[in-house]
């Protein structure tokens, strides 16, 4: 009942009273409702559901309830009044009710699947020479706030006002996938090649091992000269090897999974000051290990979702 009208509290009574136990006379034990679907019958449409609309004769681009409920009506031929009946019943299939990621015209799945296998061949013959080997990219946390006022003024009519903040914090994160640890580092301003130099200066400073590889995206600040010089021998980032993933390949980055973990946990939770809100996204990045190296990362959503 939570969240139901009261006028649709008293029909569902109003239909009790007319029809109590008339379920179990007509054969459906347990007082279930003649129209509801068995959960053995409920498992068939999940094969249909596996397939695209088209294959099956309906012409649509994606499940949607008209669909489903012509598929429903044809098996079983049962037919819900409620819309939600259907939406439960995709979620019951497996079927998720978000929108497909936008189409990345750029991104070439062949290229980054073949630079890819270049990175992790040379990813595993660097730590197997007892190499330091991060993965690292930025991160942007935002804190809003919204704050309403009431102005009734006499004999007017009553406004609200609302007055929205937004104010973020950029952070330098490079997860060690020996340790699994997280090394988390506040950027001043803007994300850029000079405040990348600081944190991978850093970095360095605070690795015991000689020797360190970086995976990098392919920001244009991290292939600046004023950075790929400094990689020399003889100059401030001489121990730091830069490793590039392929371009438009953000999901093969692992501390870009970790980056999103946290940012799923605290959103949740609307805390009084953007320190409260970057210390909590700060606290549970470097709080805990993350399993997550290029050969077990989370799994990606499909570009090809089913929506309803």
């Amino acid at each position: 009942m939570v969240e139901r009208a009261e006028r649709t509290v008293q029909e569902w009574l109003a239909d009790w009273r007319a029809t109590r136990m008339c379920s179990v006379l007509t054969g459906h034990a347990g007082n279930r409702d003649a129209a509801e679907l068995t959960r053995a019958q409920r498992q068939e449409p999940t094969a249909v559901l596996a397939r695209p609309p088209s294959r099956t004769g309906i012409h649509a681009g994606f499940w949607d309830v008209p669909a489903l409920r012509e598929v429903v009506r044809i098996l079983f031929d049962v037919e819900y009044q409620s819309d939600s009946s259907y939406r439960l019943l995709l979620r019951f299939c497996g079927l998720s009710f978000k929108l497909p990621d936008p189409f990345d015209e750029h991104r070439d799945e062949k290229a980054i699947t073949r630079r890819m296998t270049e990175v992790k061949t040379q990813v595993k013959s660097l730590l197997d020479a007892g190499w330091e080997v991060c993965t690292a990219d930025e991160v942007r946390p935002e804190h809003e706030a919204w704050t309403r006022r009431m102005q009734p003024p006499k004999g007017q009519r009553t406004k609200l006002s609302v007055d929205r903040k937004k104010t973020s914090q950029s952070f330098f994160g490079a997860l060690s996938l020996t340790s699994k640890k997280v090394k988390l580092y506040p950027v001043e301003g803007n994300q850029n090649t000079e405040q990348t130099i600081l944190a991978l200066e850093r970095l360095q400073r605070e690795t015991e091992t000689e020797k360190i590889a970086v995976v990098l995206d392919n920001a244009r600040f991290h292939h600046a000269k004023a950075l790929t010089g400094l990689h020399q021998p003889g100059r401030l980032l001489e121990r730091i090897t830069p490793v590039f993933l392929p371009p438009y390949a953000p999901d093969h980055n692992p501390v870009e999974h970790v980056r999103n973990a946290a940012k799923n946990n605290i959103a949740n939770i609307q805390r009084e000051t953007p320190e409260e809100t970057f210390g909590a996204f700060a606290s549970y990045v470097t709080g805990r290990t993350f399993d997550h190296d290029f050969e077990h990362l989370p799994p990606r959503e499909t570009r090809n979702d089913f929506v309803s």
